[in-house]
């Protein structure tokens, strides 16, 4: 049985790797295959279990502690990749440092909350096991939260999912220590989890400028605390476009003579009503 689970993993690494390579619309169906690929490999997996009878206890053991947890850590170390570049807010390097920064802290959270299972694991002790990693045992030896992805008796033990979780989170640690390196190299890559293709701007600088001055004078972000300087940078970033010298720009668009001096916001002003005019029409 162990030499059978085994093989069904490396197929399920190799199917990962060969759909990591192939060309997807976007990031979020890539890894929404690979969630996939995780919970088909784990649902044959698992027929496989209910209908064996380990032949000892050992093997049980070797398999709960060992074998399955490998399943189960990819299903949560992609799932939360998934959330976490998901959750990924379109703002600043420290915006962004600052959400990675606060996913590692929940890492350290959850080592502190299982500090003893994980220095059992760690130190190679095998005296628990038949108490950790065997079906049907009542009495755990830590009080821990053993939540489970899979409530299922016939194919989970009380520790079973925290050792995949603690897996799961080593690897998203080394994940989140890599996107904090590149954030310090100024590697302010846009996330592609929240469209499909980057929004560019294909209007005016003039326009753009336009609106940042609008907003701006008119205190609607951070209640009128923000800069001018950091709206359009933030602006500049969003839409990867250099605006260049801004305040000389805003200073041509006031001696506009003959046209309006806010030809943007009322081109958005006339669109705006024609849409609602459209709508009660309608």
């Amino acid at each position: 049985m162990i030499q059978q689970a085994n093989q069904l993993y490396e197929e399920l690494t190799q199917q990962l790797r060969e759909a990591e390579a192939q060309p997807f619309p976007s990031p979020a169906q890539r890894q929404e295959k690979l969630l996939q690929l995780i919970r088909e490999a784990i649902a044959t997996l698992k027929q496989q279990i209910i209908h064996h009878d380990f032949p000892d206890e050992q093997e049980e053991i070797q398999f709960f502690k060992q074998v399955k947890p490998r399943f189960t850590s990819l299903l949560i170390y992609h799932a939360r990749v998934g959330l976490i570049e998901l959750k990924r807010p379109l703002g600043s390097l420290q915006d962004l440092r600052r959400h990675y920064e606060n996913e590692l802290l929940l890492i350290r959270i959850f080592y502190d909350h299982h500090v003893q299972l994980y220095q059992y694991l760690l130190s190679g002790a095998t005296y628990l096991d038949s108490r950790l990693f065997v079906r049907g045992k009542a009495d755990p030896p830590y009080h821990d939260s053993t939540s489970s992805v899979d409530t299922d008796t016939r194919f989970s033990t009380h520790y079973d999912y925290i050792v995949a979780r603690l897996e799961a989170n080593r690897r998203l640690g080394e994940y989140l220590i890599q996107a904090i390196q590149r954030l310090e190299q100024g590697q302010l890559e846009p996330s592609p989890w929240h469209t499909s293709q980057p929004m560019t701007w294909t209007g005016s600088k003039v326009f753009l400028i336009e609106l940042a001055y609008g907003l701006y004078e008119s205190g609607q972000i951070n209640n009128g605390t923000v800069d001018l300087s950091e709206i359009t940078q933030q602006l500049e970033t969003f839409f990867g476009v250099k605006l260049g010298n801004v305040y000389r720009t805003f200073q041509e668009v006031r001696q506009r003579k003959k046209d309006s001096r806010t030809k943007f916001l009322d081109l958005m002003r006339e669109r705006l009503l024609h849409r609602m005019d459209a709508l009660d029409e309608a």
